[in-house]
């Protein structure tokens, strides 16, 4: 070997071992130092300390579980679940920024504007100028949050302490093209290099007729809930309505696993950890019924305040009830003002009303079925000369007890027909202590629904009206005089609903919110409750039934003779014979949220189609708070006519899917239907009949 051949071996082997060695070090610098820079053009490497690699691999983060689809009896989806995209920004400052933070903010609001922008990218998307400035605002406070912007200095170079990078949630329940589009053109946009966004596959609860259901069929939410074991889990409760229904129990949220780089940026999702059964729920509710229901009172509460600024309604309910399987059809709420839906409380449920009149016909079925009662007994019901109005003062009563007009010599039925509350005393007092508390249990007053509503307000007598230590004497003198004509009670619209199903179908019976659940692909039907509980006698639920028919006529003694009158001439329809109602006024005190107590007055009807052999139950309930003139004849009544027509307009229209019906006790057998059989927007029947305020009526 030449001398010096052995030094240039030496030499280049020597060259190849220090290769490895550099790429090593090249890539190991590139993957902690320079993690995620190699694409930026124009910007400075970002330096990560060591642990930024351990971020790197497999992440975990809980999504709330789905929760099924609820539809209505027809089909149409009331609520479901949407595949969405739920989008996650990653932003770092840029160099220019740190070096000069008067160029900071601006570069803030360019980055929250363009955000904003491509969140309401689609023109077909409504509210488009309102959405946008609601997610200007959202985005401000996130970024101030992420960035804590109160702690920075508005000029000089960034503090070495303060964060440079900013992670936060864009946007949730993205579900347009064209908005995922113009958010996907932020990622490795040339001008905005420093921001990287995550579009991650999720889904939303979507209500696609919120306006319509939303206090019927709920909302629901998901929170951290921390496990025995240690942690949180992301689980979903149902805050209202039928949502609640479905699940009480809180849904665990299932488990998604992504990788992500050393700068927390996903690049693959796998399947989640864990599926979970979809609960599909049919309700009895029928999207068409509904719309009109909410249609109708909206129109009557609002036409109310136009024409009368006296007659101002607080809030109105409007309940429809199948009688034969005690379905609710139909359930609208109105409240006055506008907040927020998730603000306002579900009225069908929750607000309590002396129902005043409306309970009169209950008061005389319990009378009569336990014979207290004689039908055909006259009493004197003259304000001067009644029957009871001796014994009335003999008992200790203070504040006498009136009507509207000297209504003469009544029997039962003519109290019903002129709601005279002197003979409805006469016959309270006919009642012993003992069965006037069996009369509140029997119909249901101050009881549960048993529907699993959360919020439901329960009502009943006052809390005095049954104490073991007041003397009988006082108990007769003022609480049973005061049951009968409604007053020193409370009680719900589906309460009351309730109430006259029993006295139809028998003290068993129940309302419906539900008619089947999908569970695991098995269907699961929920029990009509009709045969449980003893029934009235026919003669007794006829003979309620005959007058409550005479009460909604042109007899000029019938409280409904304004209604009659009324129908007559805006829809030109004879109503005697066809409509049997109740009407109801009451007057008392409410106590506000913020404690303050007003003097409300209390408009209410009840009604059912057809006379002969009833089928539909409605109950109307309008509340205001002053003291001006407000009848249920005039302003509760219309809006629940009117529903009763369209079902009995929905029924001659078509076939209805019939469902079996055993007779009902001893009475007469009612005939459900399932009356929804048309989607939404239906020729001939989208608009419900007319609406308005008769004037000069009561």
């Amino acid at each position: 070997m030449k001398p010096g051949e052995l030094l240039r071996i030496r030499f280049a082997f020597g060259v190849l071992g220090l290769v490895p060695v550099f790429l090593a070090g090249w890539l190991g610098w590139l993957q902690v130092v320079q993690a995620g820079t190699i694409l930026r053009k124009n910007g400075e490497p970002l330096p990560l300390i060591a642990k930024t690699a351990d971020r790197q691999g497999w992440r975990a983060e809980m999504v709330p579980a789905p929760r099924g689809t609820i539809t209505d009896r027809s089909g149409v989806t009331l609520a479901a679940d949407r595949a969405t995209y739920e989008v996650r920004a990653r932003i770092t400052v840029p160099l220019a920024c740190r070096r000069d933070l008067t160029r900071f903010r601006p570069w803030v609001k360019r980055i929250v504007d363009g955000f904003a922008l491509s969140l309401v990218a689609d023109p077909d998307m409504p509210g488009r100028d309102r959405a946008h400035k609601k997610h200007v605002k959202r985005l401000e406070r996130v970024v101030a949050r992420a960035w804590s912007l109160d702690e920075l200095p508005s000029e000089g170079v960034w503090p070495k302490a303060h964060s440079q990078v900013a992670e936060f949630l864009v946007s949730s329940g993205i579900d347009r093209l064209m908005v995922i589009d113009a958010l996907r053109g932020w990622d490795g946009n040339k001008l905005y290099p420093t921001i990287r966004l995550d579009f991650l596959h999720s889904y939303r609860r979507v209500y696609p007729e919120r306006k319509l259901t939303h206090g019927i069929v709920g909302h629901c939410n998901s929170f951290e809930v921390k496990q025995p074991g240690g942690g949180f889990a992301l689980e979903t409760f149902g805050m209202c309505g039928l949502e609640s229904f479905v699940a009480r129990e809180p849904r665990e949220g299932t488990l998604r696993r992504y990788l992500a780089d050393g700068k927390r940026r996903s690049y693959f999702v796998a399947p989640v950890h864990k599926a979970v059964d979809v609960v599909k729920m049919q309700s009895t509710l029928d999207i068409e019924l509904q719309r009109i229901a909410m249609h109708e009172l909206t129109t009557m509460c609002e036409a109310g305040m136009r024409n009368n600024p006296k007659k101002k309604a607080q809030w109105g309910s409007l309940v429809l009830v199948e009688i034969g399987t005690g379905d609710v059809l139909a359930s609208a709420s109105w409240h006055r003002g506008k907040p927020h839906p998730q603000a306002k409380s579900f009225t069908p449920y929750q607000n309590l009303f002396e129902p005043g009149s409306i309970v009169k016909p209950l008061v005389l079925s319990y009378a009569h079925q336990v014979g207290a009662l004689d039908w055909e007994h006259v009493s004197g019901c003259n304000a001067r000369n009644a029957t009871a109005r001796p014994r009335i003062r003999k008992l200790g009563r203070r504040k006498a007890v009136k009507d509207d007009h000297d209504c003469g010599l009544l029997t039962a039925h003519g109290i019903l027909l002129n709601s005279s509350n002197i003979g409805a005393a006469y016959v309270g007092l006919q009642l012993s202590h003992e069965q006037w508390q069996d009369y509140m249990m029997s119909y249901g007053f101050g009881r549960s629904l048993g529907l699993n509503l959360p919020s439901e307000s329960r009502g009943g007598n006052h809390p005095r009206s049954f104490a073991p230590d007041i003397p009988l004497r006082s108990f007769r003198a003022n609480s049973a005089i005061s049951f009968s004509f409604g007053y020193e009670m409370t009680a719900t619209a589906m309460q009351v609903a309730r109430a006259y199903l029993r006295m139809f179908r028998g003290l068993g019976a129940e309302l419906r919110l539900v008619r089947s659940l999908e569970i695991g692909g098995e269907l699961h039907d929920v029990p009509v409750k009709q045969d449980t509980g003893p029934h009235y006698r026919p003669e007794v639920v006829d003979a309620v039934r005959r007058a409550m028919r005479d009460v909604v006529s042109n007899d000029p003694h019938a409280t409904g003779h304004y209604l009659h009158a009324a129908m007559k001439k805006e829809l030109g329809v004879d109503l005697h014979g066809l409509v049997g109602g109740k009407t109801g006024t009451a007057a008392s005190n409410v106590r506000l949220q913020d404690g303050r107590k007003i003097s409300a007055r209390n408009a209410s009807f009840v009604g059912f189609l057809p006379t002969d052999n009833p089928r539909w139950l409605a109950v109307c309930v309008l509340q205001k708070d002053d003291s001006a003139r407000f009848y249920g004849g005039s302003y509760a009544a219309p809006p629940a006519v009117k529903l009763l027509l369209q079902c009995q307009k929905l029924a001659e229209r078509g076939p209805l899917r019939q469902e079996s019906q055993a007779r009902l006790g001893c009475q007469t057998q009612h005939t459900p239907s399932g009356v929804g059989l048309r989607p939404p927007g239906s020729q001939d029947w989208s608009d419900p009949v007319g609406a308005g305020v008769p004037s000069k009526k009561r």
